[in-house]
């Protein structure tokens, strides 16, 4: 998985519980409570490593990975990636034109990154606004790209009603004011 995700991870932690918590998660992970993303920002981390990371940090944080998946992508939407990845909301004024969207940003990071390997997505269109959406990957994150759509709904100040159909779908009907 992209490094960049770790340091949005790292940020998020620091943000929202501290820095003492963010050594705390690096020390379940047996790293020093010093250590920094930050130089792996353009890197590849290991796959497993990074799901034993996100699960440790829900655990000595005391919350759920759902919570965890919930504060990442808040500030993932919201602080995070309008800084770095500012070029890509060029032309989205919704979480619907965002989410959309999504498919062929994962698939130009995967031309990018060689052996990147970013999650799809498939849209059907049920009815206008109303889409089935399935989720591609072998990761099993399907919680977190729920929660990354709640988080562009917070940017967008949208109001998408999810329902969790599978492990790796859901109906999404978009909603803005």
């Amino acid at each position: 998985m992209h490094g960049t995700i770790h340091y949005c991870l790292e940020e998020t932690i620091i943000h929202k519980y501290g820095k003492d918590k963010w050594g705390d998660c690096l020390e379940a992970i047996k790293l020093p409570r010093n250590y920094s993303f930050i130089s792996h920002l353009r890197e590849d981390i290991d796959e497993m490593l990074t799901i034993n990371f996100i699960l440790k940090a829900a655990e000595v944080l005391g919350i759920s990975l759902q919570q965890l998946f919930d504060d990442f992508a808040m500030y993932w939407c919201l602080e995070y990636a309008p800084k770095l990845y500012s070029g890509f909301y060029i032309g989205c004024n919704t979480t619907k034109d965002m989410v959309l969207k999504l498919s062929k940003i994962h698939e130009m990071f995967g031309q990018i990154r060689q052996g990147a390997l970013p999650p799809q997505f498939e849209y059907k269109e049920l009815a206008p606004n109303k889409y089935e959406v399935t989720y591609i990957s072998k990761r099993n994150l399907f919680d977190l790209y729920i929660s990354l759509v709640k988080g562009l709904d917070a940017y967008f100040n949208n109001q998408t009603q999810i329902e969790k159909i599978s492990d790796n779908k859901a109906i999404l009907t978009f909603s803005h004011y």
